[in-house]
């Protein structure tokens, strides 16, 4: 099937490569800035030297001047993307005018040739030929009619770095208080990427997601660099993503925009029986112009998004009656949620002199999240949280420019307030997780809340660029200060409950004693008639067999989880991150056709409670080669570091200090909590006695490692660029990251000398370490592979029509989940290459096909249309099989262990779930008042074809009485998932109506 999926997207490219595709561009240019550079010949193609080239901004009419050598070259360094008019004059010639569009982080080149003096001064309609003669990067660029035209998903633009070759959404399941990025690069972890605006940091450092941005309206247009990138760009060893904010103009403009859509306009989900209500509104403005003509300018904008849906629970009746019988309210069906967000952001442009400008922006996000914490499918509605966020930035930029030395320097400076409140909607607790015939259900007050986090972050940028000779230099230094003054983390404090299978015969040694279904261990009405017999007599042979354990306790109607957790103690460390960064990079031509880039990095971050490191040097070289002026080769090699994620801190300090203690309370002893009116001990500062009295050993204990070092990736490429026409470009690359030192957790002190029946006794000396009890440490021990080959195509937008399309096929292995300890799902977490597989993140073939078409209709009624679509087409995910059960007795809470096929334990990952397949159209119909206003209404339809996209599936297999598996059937190498394993589906058809009105 797979095969079959991989002919079936290469042959789709291969037809593409006949259409007419747009240039690829590289990424030397920086941050927030763009280069061009250049040839002027005569009409015989001898070299002008001497010509003045002057390049003016369409929008404010600032301009910027340069001088052509000796061999005809020129080229002006750092200046802002967008529409341009290039003069080029020499005595003797006359004078050539031409527009032409410069692209965030890429450099253009221009060629153009001059005609003898008296004939008339040339104005071209179009631009002359792009050549990319710079691209050593993998990089794509999001311009803004793509950003205005393309359908998007409740306008979130970052999810356009989708489109990009070897980007995918990050599938590590639990995006709440912990959320990742979303996006995972080449493999990598999505908590490891470097988001910025105007070349400022925009990353929430103590989990490695993304900071609030503000309405696709504001933005210019965005870069995606998944790797290869200059020395100018670190912090990550995943990808760079750079958004420009728009500036206003000499003209006074604005729009007014609103999206609506219902229940009625969509679909029915396929694990729900009924459509239940779902309604979204989505409204904001812009507005810019100028304060003073050609010197100060301001843009505004304004969004609100407002959703009133559903999530999903699909919990077996069966399972949810025993739930209820339990004492927990719970519900399956359709769950009732809102989410609103507003956004702000205002923007003044100053321009100081004629070498030098300034610009001031504010930016503001505030958002109510009432499912923050994740639920649906298997999870229940009560193991969710509600979040409230305020997040404000203010940053200031100058660019000063020294023509006589061909010198740019810019000064950036930030600072940011987030402030994050996120609580439960289970106020008492606990959590449970309970194996069931469906596979692991949850439910109850979530583990990580509530968590309060709030946190400033100053940062300090100066860069300077220069042109010498043949080499383009660029230096520069980064300061970043983050003072986490508050953030609290609750660590289970109103306990932890799991619940599997029981072996009383095993756990007790009593021959014949019976054997309980996680049901049955947790719902005492389902046991059977000789169950509660036997476990009537228990009661009354444990207090004998068992110190401590107390009398006359009714066992046969009590619930028993396997274990209990609580943990008692507030986390409350505030912590500080500091980051210093120096770079170096050469750009140096050393002939017409070879381009040669050097660069060098030093990064070095230090984070409160973790021990100190003397920073590390990444250097980065690459190479571009013109073997005709249409086919260009391209190679790139680099060392790239990420900063420490600030989590990591907190938790294991409060824990190594004794502020919080975990102790991990195991059956028998664990009824004793579970039995009290709240299900569990009540939540204190202070460890109840019973508690108390349990061996040390039997407790969990968080920690840093000893060699904490920073995570990195080697990042290798090589491509080959042909230029077809003005418009076109066919670009081949193979990638190759290895991903080293990178930062997870694991328990190193699991039992690994389980005594047979005598759980107590192993669990205290059964472990290598017998001071503790689990040790769960953050260590930079894992690591990961990923190779890819692709193949993209572009057209810029010309005559009506463009694209960019890609197809990729890859592989992604590592050894790790996440780092977050509940993920850790490790059969022996002591053997890290027994834990290597495919990871979360493979997508062995994935298809991506955005366009725009805008048909040149000759009758009135059919003009001023629009149609824009999104085409996303992927292969089956890996997934993790579990057994549901210790089956080697580590004491491992869940079980990690995963099902057995003649007594080894199959691959971890070695699941496979269905396909994904979404096509997302917009149809737009513009109308032009006059030349400056026109309103467009538009129609957008997600996931068109209504496919059931399967987003979980059940991964607990457990073993059967004589101890074999009933595994999913084989695709390949892999565990096909079954249609009766579908657990929960994204989204399906959704349909939308708009309007933009511009003026």
């Amino acid at each position: 099937m797979r095969k079959k999926l991989l002919i079936l997207l290469f042959a789709i490219n291969l037809i593409l490569l006949f259409a007419f595709i747009q240039t690829a561009y590289a990424q030397s240019a920086g941050a927030t800035t763009s280069n061009i550079t250049g040839r002027v010949l005569d009409s015989s193609g001898k070299v002008i030297s001497g010509a003045m080239i002057q390049i003016k901004n369409l929008q404010t009419n600032s301009t910027r001047e340069a001088i052509a050598g000796e061999d005809g070259s020129y080229s002006l360094l750092q200046l802002p993307p967008g529409n341009y008019e290039i003069s080029i004059m020499a005595d003797g010639f006359s004078t050539k005018t031409s527009p032409i569009d410069l692209i965030l982080g890429t450099t253009t080149y221009y060629e153009t040739s001059l005609l003898a003096s008296g004939v008339s001064d040339v104005i071209e309609v179009t631009s002359s030929r792009f050549i990319n003669e710079a691209r050593t990067e993998s990089s794509t660029s999001m311009d803004a009619k793509r950003i205005a035209d393309l359908p998007i998903n409740q306008r979130n633009f970052l999810n356009f770095s989708l489109t990009a070759p070897r980007v995918v959404p990050d599938r590590v399941p639990g995006q709440g208080a912990a959320a990742s990025s979303g996006l995972s690069f080449n493999g990598q972890s999505a908590r490891q990427n470097n988001v910025s605006i105007d070349g400022l940091d925009n990353n929430e450092t103590a989990a490695g997601s993304v900071r609030s941005t503000f309405s696709q309206e504001a933005v210019q247009e965005f870069q995606i660099v998944s790797d290869g990138y200059s020395a100018e760009f670190g912090q990550a060893f995943g990808g760079v993503i750079n958004i420009v904010t728009k500036t206003g103009s000499n003209s006074l403009s604005g729009s007014l925009f609103g999206l609506l859509r219902n229940d009625s306009t969509s679909a029915r989900d396929v694990f729900s029986a009924t459509k239940p209500e779902y309604k979204q509104y989505q409204f904001g403005t812009t507005f810019g112009g100028p304060i003073k003509k050609d010197k100060i300018f301001y843009f505004t904008s304004f969004e609100r998004l407002s959703i009133k849906q559903s999530r999903f629970v699909t919990i077996s009746n069966d399972t949810i009656a025993s739930i209820r019988r339990v004492g927990f309210p719970l519900s399956n069906g359709a769950i009732p949620f809102s989410l609103g967000t507003t956004t702000v952001l205002g923007r003044i442009d100053a321009k100081l002199s004629t070498n030098d400008s300034l610009y001031v922006r504010y930016n503001g996000g505030f958002t109510f999240n009432g499912a923050f914490e994740p639920f649906g499918a298997l999870i229940a509605d009560t193991n969710s949280g509600k979040q409230n966020l305020r997040d404000n930035s203010f940053a200031v930029i100058n660019t000063f420019i020294n023509p006589n030395l061909g010198l740019v320097n810019e000064s950036r400076f930030l600072f940011s307030q987030r402030r994050q409140r996120d609580t439960p909607l289970d106020t008492t607790g606990p959590q449970v997780q309970l194996v069931a015939p469906e596979g692991l259900v949850i439910f109850g007050r979530g583990t990580l809340l509530p968590q309060p986090r709030d946190e400033r972050i100053y940062q300090i940028i100066n860069n300077t660029s220069f042109l010498r000779g043949r080499n383009q230099v660029k230096f520069g230094g980064n300061f970043i200060y983050v003072d986490t003054y508050k953030f609290t983390v609750p660590l289970s404090e109103g306990g932890f409950a799991a619940f599997t299978p029981l072996n009383l015969a095993t756990i007790f040694n009593i021959p014949g004693a019976p054997t309980l279904s996680s049901l049955q261990a947790f719902d005492p009405s389902l046991r059977t008639p000789d169950q509660k017999v036997f476990l009537t007599n228990l009661a009354g042979i444990l207090p004998s067999k068992i110190a401590g354990f107390p009398k006359n306790l009714p066992l046969a109607s009590l619930s028993f989880p396997n274990a209990f957790v609580q943990g008692f103690g507030t986390v409350d460390t505030p912590t500080q991150s500091t980051t210093f960064s120096a770079f170096f990079q050469d750009d140096l031509k050393i002939t017409n056709k070879l381009l040669i880039k050097l660069g060098l990095r030093y990064d070095i971050n230090r984070l409160t409670f973790v021990t100190k490191n003397n920073g590390n040097f990444s250097p980065r070289i690459a190479f571009s080669y013109s073997l005709k002026p249409k086919l260009n080769i391209h190679g790139a090699y680099g060392l790239f570091f990420a900063n420490f994620i600030s989590g990591i801190a907190t938790v294991p300090r409060a824990s190594t200090l004794g502020i919080t203690k975990i102790p991990i309370v195991p059956f028998p002893f664990s009824v004793i909590p579970f039995s009290s009116p709240t299900r569990n001990f009540s939540m204190s500062n202070t460890v109840p006695p019973l508690v108390a009295a349990l061996p040390s050993q039997l407790s969990l204990t968080f920690g840093n490692g000893q060699k904490l070092r920073a995570s990195y990736t080697q990042q290798a490429n090589f491509g080959i660029d042909y230029l077809i026409d003005n418009n076109t470009v066919l670009s081949l690359s193979y990638n190759y990251v290895r991903g080293l030192r990178i930062l997870s957790q694991r328990n190193v002190n699991p039992i690994t000398n389980p005594i047979a029946g005598d759980p107590l006794t192993s669990a205290v000396a059964g472990r290598p370490d017998g001071r503790f009890g689990d040790l769960f440490l953050f260590e930079t021990a894992f690591d990961s592979y990923f190779n890819a080959f692709s193949i993209e195509f572009n057209r810029r937008f010309s005559k009506g029509f463009g694209f960019v399309s890609s197809y990729t096929f890859s592989k992604a292995i590592d050894n790790y989940i996440d780092i977050r300890n509940e993920l850790q799902e490790s059969n022996n977490p002591l053997n890290l290459r027994g834990e290597r597989g495919l990871s979360l993140q493979d997508v062995r073939s994935r298809f991506v096909f955005s366009g725009n078409w805008e048909p040149d209709f000759k009758k009135k009624l059919l003009q001023g249309f629009k149609v824009s679509g999104l085409i996303t087409l992927e292969s089956g995910r890996p997934y993790n099989l579990l057994a549901g059960v210790d089956l080697n007795l580590s004491g491992d809470n869940p079980p990690g262990d995963r099902p057995q096929i003649g007594g080894t334990a199959i691959a971890r990952n070695s699941g496979l779930t269905p396909g994904f397949a979404s096509v997302d159209l917009r149809i737009a119909r513009i109308v032009k008042f006059d030349e400056h206003r026109n309103l467009t209404i538009f129609f957008e339809v997600f996931n068109a074809l209504n496919r059931v996209n399967i987003s979980e599936v059940n991964r607990i297999t457990p073993p059967n009485p004589d101890g074999t598996f009933n595994l999913p059937k084989k695709d390949g190498s892999r565990f096909a998932a079954a249609p009766s394993d579908y657990r929960n589906a994204f989204a399906p058809r959704q349909c939308q109506l708009g309007f933009r009105f511009s003026f």
